[in-house]
């Protein structure tokens, strides 16, 4: 991005007069808010921020990647919403209290001598007057693009967009690059471990391992155990597991991560699979809970089979029974909401039978 991109006023600030953003989506909840040595500190933990800093102490900082800023309500300083990698780089090239707290303060001391970097230096900014503005870019370099964000940052950017900004999924997809269908589970997905936390659970493997949690998301037979709804379908705000399953949720995201004291039952995300199977199973699903792992959870299923066989005959002749007989009235109603809303739920159905049939 350069000044003929027509974002917004584009000047040369010195380093001094800019902020880190404390609302910055890469920080987990708990972080929002914090001091600016705080997020400098958070920054260089969590996002290698002195791998950047070496490129400035050798090259400079590169003109054609101005930090995009919005105006603080302090007087004369600007917060910036993208860049902030490259600002705790440089503030702690040019603060000694702001690498102090940093692990390898040494080798930070060290880089500073040679970067020479003070903050009345001055770099290049771009200048909007509110976050909205700056959507699409962050959108594309964060969410679409190669400089992806964790999915949890992802997801809880795209919330701060629905839920503060009012914006609709469908908005929200357009505006930073990605279906709507991805925006939507991204959004459910963070709320559900937010509702996680209200009910009481630790969510602090979700936060660290949310890719997990999306990946059981994608499993219908694990959605259903705790009645999650299609992420393209959930209002804003809008709880997406009903309380009557706070202890379905609470089981599932104790097999998907344990509890600091059970073990959970997935080794890594190609058992979810796996784990969606034994769940849907009556056979599997009891014995999870009775504390069988997935290998032994699965085993009784293969030993019930004879009887599950019959059971999904059954189920089988009722579903293609009861399809046979709407057939007939599907002329009358076929142009209805909720009647398309069914047809899509039913090929999804569908769809996820025909998957494990072909596994």
């Amino acid at each position: 991005m350069n000044e003929s991109t027509g974002l917004g006023e584009s000047r040369i600030e010195e380093i001094g007069n800019l902020l880190l953003d404390p609302k910055n989506p890469r920080l987990s909840e708990s972080k929002q808010g914090i001091s600016q040595t705080e997020l400098a500190e958070e920054l260089d933990l969590g996002f290698e921020a002195f791998t950047i800093a070496e490129s400035i102490a050798s090259h400079g900082f590169f003109k054609s990647e101005p930090l995009i800023v919005i105006p603080s309500e302090e007087k004369g300083k600007w917060i910036t919403v993208e860049g902030n990698r490259r600002l705790t780089a440089l503030l702690a090239l040019a603060r000694e209290d702001v690498r102090r707290n940093f692990p390898d303060s040494d080798k930070w001391n060290e880089l500073a001598e040679k970067a020479g970097i003070t903050l009345n230096t001055k770099i290049p900014i771009v200048i909007v007057q509110s976050r909205a503005e700056v959507v699409p870019i962050i959108g594309f370099r964060h969410i679409s693009g190669i400089l992806a964000w964790t999915p949890f940052a992802q997801a809880r950017y795209i919330a701060k967009l629905v839920e503060d900004d009012g914006l609709t999924i469908t908005e929200v997809s357009k505006l930073i690059g990605i279906e709507k269908t991805r925006a939507g589970n991204l959004y459910r997905d963070q709320a559900i471990a937010q509702q996680a936390t209200a009910f009481g659970i630790d969510t602090g493997p979700v936060e660290s391992s949310f890719s997990l949690l999306t990946v059981a998301m994608n499993n219908v037979k694990l959605r259903e155990h705790i009645g999650a709804s299609l992420g393209s379908r959930l209002g804003p705000g809008a709880p997406p597991i009903p309380e009557e399953k706070k202890s379905q949720l609470r089981e599932l995201l104790t097999w998907v991560y344990g509890d600091g004291e059970v073990p959970p039952k997935i080794s890594d995300s190609r058992e979810m699979t796996k784990l969606g199977k034994v769940v849907g199973s009556e056979v599997g699903l009891a014995a999870l809970r009775s504390g069988a792992t997935l290998a032994l959870a699965e085993q009784t299923m293969d030993e019930d089979l004879p009887n599950a066989g019959r059971r999904l005959i059954k189920h089988l002749t009722a579903s293609r029974n009861s399809l046979q007989s709407a057939a007939a009235f599907i002329e009358e109603g076929a142009d209805q909401q909720e009647v398309i809303e069914l047809l899509e739920e039913i090929r999804d159905a569908l769809n996820a039978l025909d998957s494990d049939a072909d596994e």
